[in-house]
């Protein structure tokens, strides 16, 4: 009784808070070595609590310093909050997390609230009783009725059902804590009603010693549960282990799979070394691959067998049958899953299966159907005739990463055959695409035209000997070369844009000198059926010799025309002057010869004016000389010229000449020639009796602004032109095909000199014609001289 009455006095109650000290470090101590180890959240929140503990029991070094009217209360509180911190380390798996946020804040709150409040009462009292012990007033019953309660909490609580077994060593250390509260309660409040007896500060040892038994078995609590933890963690490395063994067994086999399959792209030879090995690591009577057969669909092929107690372990060619004969397999082939049948040998869904592959017994048997990209390629079958083993789970995983591999080989072996076959048809390809391109490049080289291809970026990749010589320049200088760069330090008789070329589908004809040679380029785009641009192609051709005699030709045509012009003026002169009797009367026969020699003479000087029109504009010499110019004079002129023609065919002709009819800038010759090439158009291709009507106005564009420009028109009863003819009739040389046009007589080149000139004053021409009703020529003439756009 000495040790129980001395742990209820002043230098006891110290003892006591330094064996709860040392037992709280020790059970922290295992915490905290077990945390580091697992990592439990649960650990951890002990630890937390228990740390606290140590860290508030630590406060009690300091009562000296502190002195009796703080440490008394401050003890009990410490008390109340160590009693808060254990409930919330064992109650917290059991508690959702508001519950047990709310005990410990509403603990640790009760706690602090009680010593604010306990504090200035006590402190009161102990200045007017300066000896008075706190064990003997009120405040202490109180807080060991509170402590009470917060140990009797964890017990109501560890005490539900399904709790669990560890729990229950908690549960009894508090529930001694609540033995041990509740006699330090009663024998409180014995001293506080003045009974000092010795019972009263036995009761109070007798519930110190009682407190001290229950913090032992926290510390058990707590080492057992890190013993369950490491048992737990030891089972689940056990078991971590031998998954980890099974997984190296599975991946060594897989490796070996993926070898096997590496070394060789036969297919059979793969398939018969697959079934082997898959035998092996399962310990299996069979293996077996079937694979649907492309060629007849809904058929199913044997490939691959292997099984050791059975003689025959493959067929010499593989066994093709319908798969309806095989229901099992076709269940299984159309649910793409695995299906692993453990059954006896009597299984009537297995006997027409195992009779194909040789065996007279059914046993445990898995097929796993073969998908590559959703595809079914075949099925994988294993099967346990002989033993009658059932498989497990690891097995049929074995067999679904070994289906992943036997895919992939079939898969590969299939497209090596495919490439195979490919390449032999790319290869006989590539030798006759090297012939083709043989013979085109001897073709290329025959042409006797020069050839340059470009490709799209503009550089020369093709370039023929014809190009060489015409050039006159080696290949080697010439390929790679930009072929804009090229052709523009050319002089061309022309302007060539080449990049317009390179993206218009209208080809480009050109001529260009180059040195005495004339040469005629044709360049244009190279296209594919889709229509995307390769590149440009231009055909070269030395054109000097049909040059030079063009050139001469047209010297000829100039200079017998400027001969002919002399004599027939002489000639149209002098008939004029006979005809109009100054130099003598004439009778009236001779008169009329007179006119047919006028007519034939203006017809000839017609003539030979269209011929040096037509020789300076093949030349580029076509030289307009301005000046102010009445249309009504050339109008007036033509009429004059044409009237014993018109009276001849017996033609009518109206004049619509606008009153307003301004002055244009022009040259006057060559407006009269205008005028003459479609008056005697319309003499030509019209019917006797017809009407001609000739007009001209001016064209405003605005009625508040003066006229820009000014129209002329010559309106024929002929017989028109057709549509698809009329695009024709500006070209040289055309000859129209009509039975007036038979009759008529010409070069057939009045039209075109109409539109060169024309176009040289910067106007237009065009025709409005109706077949078998006539046809309307409209010349638009500037009023005022266009001045040219100088560079």
């Amino acid at each position: 009784m000495s040790l129980v009455n001395l742990l209820s006095t002043g230098p006891g109650t110290f003892v006591y808070h330094i064996l709860v000290l040392l037992m709280l470090e020790v059970m922290a101590g295992i915490v905290l070595i077990e945390w580091r180890c697992t990592h439990n959240p649960d650990h951890r929140r002990i630890l937390w609590a228990f740390g606290g503990l140590l860290g508030m029991r630590a406060l009690l070094l300091l009562g000296e310093p502190l002195g009796p009217a703080v440490i008394a209360p401050l003890l009990s509180g410490i008390e109340l909050a160590s009693l808060t911190l254990l409930g919330w380390a064992f109650l917290a798996p059991l508690l959702n997390h508001r519950t047990r946020r709310g005990y410990l804040l509403g603990g640790l709150g009760v706690t602090f609230l009680c010593a604010v409040t306990f504090l200035p009462g006590w402190y009161s009292t102990l200045v007017q009783f300066p000896h008075l012990l706190y064990l003997t007033f009120w405040q202490q019953a109180f807080w060991y009725a509170v402590s009470m309660l917060l140990a009797l909490v964890p017990v109501l609580v560890l005490l539900r059902p399904r709790r669990r077994e560890r729990q229950w060593l908690p549960m009894f250390g508090f529930a001694v804590l609540f033995l041990g509260f509740t006699t330090l309660c009663i024998g409180s409040l014995f001293l506080t009603v003045g009974r000092f007896d010795i019972s009263a500060y036995t009761l109070i040892g007798v519930g110190r010693l009682t407190t001290l038994l229950g913090y032992p078995l926290f510390a058990v609590a707590v080492h057992r549960i890190a013993l369950q933890d490491r048992w737990a963690y030891r089972g689940e490395l056990q078991d971590a282990s031998e998954e980890a063994l099974h997984q190296t067994q599975e991946l060594h086999f897989l490796v070996e799979a993926s070898r096997t399959i590496g070394e060789s792209l036969n297919l059979d030879t793969v398939l018969h070394r697959l079934v082997e090995s898959t035998t092996m690591a399962l310990d299996a009577d069979r293996c077996a691959i079937f694979l649907i057969n492309l060629d007849q669909p809904g058929t199913v092929a044997l490939v691959a067998q292997h099984a050791p107690l059975q003689r025959t372990e493959r067929p010499a060619v593989p066994s093709t049958f319908p798969l309806a004969e095989q229901p099992t397999l076709a269940y299984a082939l159309k649910r793409r899953k695995q299906l692993t049948i453990n059954v006896g040998i009597n299984d009537p869904r297995l006997r027409t299966l195992y009779s194909l592959l040789g065996s007279q017994e059914a046993g445990p048997t898995i097929m796993q159907p073969l998908l590559r990209q959703r595809r079914v390629l075949g099925a994988l079958v294993v099967g346990n005739d002989h033993s009658q083993r059932a498989f497990v789970p690891n097995e049929g995983r074995l067999c679904r990463n070994i289906a992943v591999q036997v895919a992939a080989a079939i898969e590969n072996a299939r497209l090596y055959r495919d490439l195979e076959a490919q390449t032999r048809q790319l290869a006989e390809s590539l030798r006759s695409q090297k012939d083709e391109i043989r013979q085109r490049a001897a073709t290329l080289e025959s042409i006797t035209a020069g050839v340059i291809v470009s490709d799209k970026e503009g550089h020369i990749v093709i370039i023929n000997a014809a190009a060489e010589r015409i050039l006159g320049t080696p290949r080697q200088r010439i390929l790679g070369r930009s072929i804009e760069c090229l052709m523009n330090h050319i002089p061309l008789v022309t302007t060539a844009d080449w990049n317009m070329v390179a993206q218009s589908d209208t080809p480009l004809e050109t001529v260009f000198e180059l040195g005495s040679k004339v040469v005629y380029v044709n360049a244009g785009t190279i296209l594919t059926p889709a229509g995307d641009h390769l590149g440009v192609v231009a055909i070269l051709r030395d054109i000097t010799g049909e040059a030079e005699a063009k050139r001469s030709k047209s010297e000829f045509i100039t200079a017998i025309s400027h001969e002919l012009r002399t004599p027939l003026t002489a000639i149209r002169g002098y008939a004029e002057a006979l005809s109009s009797g100054t130099v003598g009367a004439v009778s009236e026969a001779q008169s009329h010869l007179l006119k047919i020699i006028r007519d034939n003479a203006l017809r000839m000087v017609s003539l030979t004016e269209n011929l040096i029109a037509v020789s300076q504009i093949e030349k580029g010499f076509l030289k307009l000389e301005y000046g102010e110019t009445d249309l009504r004079v050339p109008v007036d002129d033509v009429v004059r010229s044409f009237q014993n023609q018109l009276e001849a065919r017996q033609l009518e002709v109206s004049l619509e000449l606008d009153d307003d009819l301004p002055t244009i800038e022009a040259d006057p010759a060559r407006v009269r020639q205008i005028l003459n090439n479609l008056v005697s158009n319309a003499v030509k291709f019209n019917y006797p009796g017809g009407h001609i009507t000739i007009g001209a106005k001016p064209l405003r564009e605005d009625e508040e602004q003066p006229p820009t420009c000014c129209s002329i028109w010559v309106a024929d009863t002929g017989i028109g032109i057709h549509p698809e003819e009329q695009p024709h009739i500006w070209k040289r040389f055309y000859h129209r095909a009509s039975p007036l046009a038979a009759e008529a007589s010409g070069l057939g080149v009045g039209l075109s000199i109409v539109k060169s000139l024309v176009e040289a004053h910067s106007g237009r021409v065009w025709v409005e014609s109706t077949p078998g009703v006539g046809s309307i020529f409209t010349v638009l003439l500037p009023i005022k001289r266009v001045q040219p756009i100088s560079d």
